[in-house]
């Protein structure tokens, strides 16, 4: 406070010896004597008004001596109509522009007369709100609306965040309009999103669509008021041409088509009959996803602009994983994710080395709650499923016992003190080679022995982990500047029984995230189901205001 308080009085002579006029010495008071009372008050001036970023904004007006950013000697500056513009075009990027005192500015003006000799005091307050509103629209462009850290319990988004101090520095910039869109994701996958948000929510290209009630399957052939209900849904939604159906009532080719389209686009079996699933997805709301669209540009905002000439994408909610360079999709394969108790997180990270025949150092968690009740059923388990039982010595150093030793009908959760260790081998449960990027989750990708299990549609199978489709396929493309690992040799190694580690010359980046809504190359709208309620939470905090 002494800091701020000396630096006030050494403004005040500045401006007392300097040549300014009488009148721009006072505005820059009235200036620095509103931005004073912002900071007692925590932002709350006038009383209808938050300042979101009052402190910052004494520090950037004091390190300015408190000249005005949007005025000038008879009227605002060219760049308070650019933001004023800016600040409307928000809308279509799924904000909201009363988040960025768009009405109070333009009734303050409009009730003020703002360059009247006597209002000196008016036009502080509003440089003050544009330069707030600036300062929120920039950051909402450059990292999100929401801070994910706050309101998302399973993720890591550390990694993505970004110094807002190019933000303040965007204030001197002498366009506006290239300055703040200059903040927005670069991404094709999040203008692909922006474009079929104004399709569906602004274009009357999309209507609202009626509920198909509840019953037994439809299929082709089926007929009846419920297949009329499907027909204005699919119509409503531009699956299916009125002019192209003869009649509403009957479940024809064209139906069929326009359902498995649907299907297709929604991650269901796309099989043309409409069973739970389907009838699920067709149900769910307009309203519901319009904002489902918004949170998910909301969650290309808080990715980094640039992922990097070549990485990793998984889309959790997916079930899939790309590898892109030069943001094209070079290769793809279904993958497992955790189940709805050990959910898969949302993080960033880099894949640093491979491991061929790894042991499956087993999880306590996944110890107490699925192995323990086995073992005490038959304790052949351990042997019949590869596993190891190790205690830990008093130094923390581990000595492998034989488990028939053990009581197990004693043992619970509480005096649980062992590490079980799967051997590597066919049946271990990481496979032949996991992809390792080490991090808090201790999460990673892997193989599985368990092939059968990709043919599934939805795959929420595992404990946290990725488990891949195509792991030799990745393994041969992470290492192909590596030339002494060719496929011939690591299969050999896969042959084997040994535990080898392989590291990457060069590492690359891998993007665990969760989109519900995105547009594929095709240009095709996709929803997926939220499988761990993230987008209803999401949804609660975007809209609450």
């Amino acid at each position: 406070m002494k800091r701020r308080t000396l630096a006030i009085f050494i403004f005040i002579l500045i401006l007392f010896f300097s040549s300014n006029t009488s009148a721009d010495i006072n505005l820059n008071l009235s200036i620095r004597n509103h931005l004073v009372v912002l900071e007692d008050r925590d932002g709350q001036f006038p009383e209808d008004q938050k300042a979101n970023y009052y402190q910052e904004l004494f520090d950037f007006y004091e390190n300015n001596d408190y000249k005005p950013v949007w005025l000038e000697e008879d009227g605002f500056s060219i760049e308070f109509e650019k933001l004023l513009k800016e600040i409307e075009a928000s809308y279509y990027e799924g904000l909201n522009p009363e988040d960025y005192h768009l009405e109070f500015i333009q009734d303050y003006i409009a009730k003020n007369d703002i360059f009247a000799e006597e209002n000196t005091n008016k036009r502080a307050v509003i440089d003050i709100y544009l330069s707030d509103a600036y300062f929120s629209l920039a950051t909402d462009y450059l990292s999100g609306k929401l801070d994910p850290e706050v309101i998302l319990e399973d993720g890591d988004f550390s990694r993505n965040r970004i110094d807002n101090s190019e933000i303040f520095e965007g204030l001197k910039s002498e366009n506006i309009t290239v300055n703040l869109q200059s903040k927005l994701p670069e991404s094709d996958y999040y203008q692909r999103l922006k474009h079929k948000l104004y399709i569906y929510r602004d274009s009357g290209e999309v209507e609202q669509w009626p509920e198909v009630d509840s019953g037994s399957l439809l299929a082709q052939g089926a007929e009846g008021i419920r297949v009329s209900q499907l027909s204005d849904n699919l119509i409503n939604r531009g699956y299916l041409s009125e002019e192209n159906i003869d009649d509403k009532y009957y479940f024809g080719s064209q139906l069929n088509a326009a359902v498995k389209e649907f299907q297709f686009n929604h991650g269901l079996s796309d099989d043309g009959i409409v069973g739970p699933q389907t009838l699920e997805a067709l149900n769910i709301p307009y309203e519901k996803r319009i904002k489902q669209i918004m949170i998910n540009m909301e969650r290309w905002r808080w990715l980094p602009k640039d992922l990097g000439e070549r990485y990793i994408y998984v889309n959790i909610s997916d079930y899939s994983l790309n590898v892109y360079e030069d943001n094209n999709i070079i290769m793809n394969m279904k993958t497992i994710v955790g189940n709805e108790q050990r959910s898969t997180p949302v993080f960033s990270d880099e894949i640093r080395y491979l491991v061929f025949n790894p042991y499956w150092y087993v999880p306590k968690s996944i110890a107490v709650e699925d192995i323990l009740p086995s073992v005490k059923n038959d304790i052949d388990y351990l042997d019949e499923n590869n596993y190891k039982i190790f205690a830990y010595n008093n130094n923390n150093t581990l000595r492998k016992i034989d488990a028939s030793e053990i009581e197990w009908e004693n043992i619970d959760e509480d005096n649980f003190n062992f590490l079980v260790r799967q051997e590597p081998g066919d049946e271990n449960a990481l496979g032949r080679v996991k992809f390792m990027f080490p991090n808090r989750f201790n999460v990673y990708l892997h193989d599985t022995p368990s092939k059968y299990l990709f043919d599934e549609t939805e795959r929420g199978f595992s404990s946290g982990c990725i488990r891949i489709e195509k792991p030799i396929e990745l393994a041969l493309y992470l290492l192909k500047d590596q030339e002494e690992w060719d496929r011939e040799t690591l299969e050999e190694i896969m042959k084997e029984d040994n535990e080898k580690t392989i590291y990457l010359d060069e590492t690359i980046p891998i993007y665990l995230q969760y989109n519900t809504a995105w547009v594929d190359n095709f240009g095709n709208l996709n929803f997926r189901k939220d499988i761990y309620n993230r987008d209803k939470i999401l949804i609660e905090h975007y809209f609450e205001n």
